[in-house]
């Protein structure tokens, strides 16, 4: 359950959600669209004006016989509609317009922020943010629909009122007061009744939000799946999802029920009360005949303004919802991109031709516990470095600390331009693609020319990948046509077309045999890099001229990888 919000935090996120878009560089085409979206609602109005005069003698014209008069306002009515019907479907035609184009601007602009200063990564870590891919994809399209539909519909409100108040006064001063009452009175009721709606809506885009993204874990993992034969727990893990978000439904449903039966009566009696009150004075030779039409027409025109709070009140609720959501969101993304408090520990970094440690210690990112403490150490160009020790003892941590994406802990890194530096993860990220833009991600497919790619899958031995696809350039799901070990090998054969002057490698070949690891390394030597690997295996020394070895409680020891961890030929250890 999130918690609550005042008025004023949700104003303040509403504003934090939705302004960029219209102090931005869409301005302009914006504004074109709600001047024509006003100027084709006033025309609404009008002719809803129009069609009540019409009503009213057409209704006269019928009680009193005149067939002349009851056959012109007859054909007027039809003109009316033929009038009325491209105004009314334009009309909505803008405003969905305008929506698409506030989607399509907004969502470009929190995915550009989650992919700047790595927020995607910082988040992952954050248990308060779920599912930020749909907070962008889905959030953002129901929040730009119900602003547009929702501050329109309040336009509207505000123009039928003040346009029909005037004429149900005229015919009824009475009818006036009662519609005010009938009004406030349903109002405050709708909101006695469903005033849960709003917080159920919340937990009804995070449930099934959370049912995805089960169900896509499992085509993720399918293969681990079926190994395991994990079958009826992942199932009965998307069962209880699932019947979390049935449970969240029903209440909603229930309470949906519940406004339902009180707001249909209620709209039940509306048409009662204008001939109610006006009747009488129709038989008391007050008004005419029509009047009861036409007052019935501007009573229900004043009630749907005066009531937009109850006919919008679910939509209101799932509006209040996406505020939240995307509006958290958003704090979230510029808290992540924010500079570091001065009394936040942080490990410095200090651009430079080379790679170094000094006096660096690692902390988890909750600075719960010492990963490596102390750290001081220079990795030499052209050097080649493996670091190893236990699981969890802090060896991706340091790959992570160089990257930038941990910086919790304190000491100084000196490292050169990340543009100089080029990372190989265990599972290689290999996005859908065609096979030269896999091969020369993350720059641009002319990264080589079509024989170098060639002649590069032969030498990491993938030469048959182009025929097995249809080519270089036929787009595919590569995790789904590759294996491991083949991502690992097309990884470093973007490593080698890169050739970057540092390689830093985290369990890269695990999933090789020592054939390939050996090929592969050997290519390395091949571009100059200073490489720096993580991983577990002891075959990896003989690739690699030095060893960092981390204990486990964040001491550490460095030594030539032809030496023993024990002899007496360390070169440095911490204890």
């Amino acid at each position: 359950m999130i918690a609550k919000v005042t008025e004023t935090e949700l104003f303040r996120r509403l504003m934090l959600v939705g302004k960029p878009f219209w102090v931005s560089e869409k301005r302009t085409r914006a504004l074109f669209l709600v001047v024509q979206i006003f100027a084709l609602l006033g025309l609404v109005t009008a002719v809803n004006v129009w069609v009540a005069g019409v009503a009213g003698k057409f209704a006269t014209a019928l009680q009193g016989k005149d067939e002349a008069t009851y056959h012109y306002f007859l054909l007027l009515h039809v003109g009316v509609i033929l009038i009325a019907t491209p105004i009314i479907v334009t009309y909505h035609y803008i405003k969905a317009r305008l929506a698409m184009e506030w989607r399509e601007w907004l969502s470009a602009h929190l995915i550009k922020k989650w992919f700047s200063n790595r927020a995607y990564y910082k988040l992952s870590l954050d248990s308060e943010i779920d599912n930020p891919d749909e907070r962008i994809a889905q959030d953002v399209d129901s929040f730009c629909s119900l602003s547009v539909g929702l501050f329109m519909s309040v336009v509207d409100s505000v123009i039928t009122v003040v346009t029909f108040m005037g004429l149900l006064y005229y015919i009824s001063p009475t009818l006036t007061a009662v519609a005010i009452f009938y009004c406030l009175a349903g109002c405050l009721l709708t909101q006695l009744i469903g005033r849960r709606l709003p917080q159920l809506n919340f937990d009804h885009l995070r449930k099934e939000a959370d049912l995805r993204y089960s169900m896509a874990e499992v085509r993720r993992d399918v293969e681990s799946i079926a190994f395991y034969r994990g079958e009826e727990r992942a199932s009965a893990h998307i069962v209880k999802t699932l019947r979390k978000a049935i449970d969240n439904v029903e209440e909603i449903m229930v309470l949906n029920r519940n406004l339902s039966l009180f707001t249909s009566s209620y709209n039940w009696f509306v048409a009662l009360i204008p001939a109610a009150v006006i009747a009488p004075l129709y038989f008391n030779g007050t008004v005419e005949f029509g009047e009861i039409a036409r007052g019935g027409m501007a009573f229900s025109h004043v009630f749907a303004g005066l009531t937009l709070f109850i006919g919008q009140y679910n939509a209101l609720s799932a509006y209040k919802a996406n505020i939240d959501r995307i509006g958290s969101f958003i704090e979230k993304l510029e808290a992540s991109g924010a500079p570091p408090t001065e009394s936040a520990v942080r490990i410095r970094t200090v651009w430079g031709d080379s790679l170094s440690f000094e006096d660096v210690t690692i902390l988890t990112p909750d600075s719960s516990r010492v990963l490596v403490q102390d750290l001081t150490m220079t990795f030499l160009p052209g050097g080649s470095y493996i670091i190893m020790g236990p699981s969890g003892s802090g060896k991706s941590a340091i790959l992570r600390t160089i990257a930038g994406i941990w910086s919790t802990g304190s000491g100084t890194i000196t490292r050169p331009p990340m543009e100089e530096v080029m990372f190989l993860p265990q599972q290689p990220y290999v996005p859908v693609s065609t096979l030269r833009e896999a091969l020369c991600y993350p720059r641009a497919n002319y990264c080589a020319t079509t024989p170098t790619l060639l002649r590069m899958l032969q030498l990491v031995n993938l030469a048959d990948i182009p025929m097995r696809v249809g080519g270089l350039d036929v787009e595919t799901h590569w995790r789904d046509v590759l294996s491991l070990g083949e991502q690992q090998r097309l990884s470093f054969a973007r490593l080698v077309l890169a050739s970057p002057r540092y390689a830093l490698l985290d369990e890269a070949t695990s999933a090789l045999d020592l054939e390939n690891q050996r090929v592969l390394y050997r290519l390395l030597e091949g571009i100059g890099a200073t490489v720096v690997s993580v991983g577990h295996r002891v075959a990896l020394k003989e690739h690699h001229d030095f060893v960092l070895e981390l204990v486990g409680d964040g001491t550490w020891k460095f030594y030539p990888s032809d030496a023993a961890a024990d002899s007496d030929r360390p070169l440095r250890t911490k204890h």
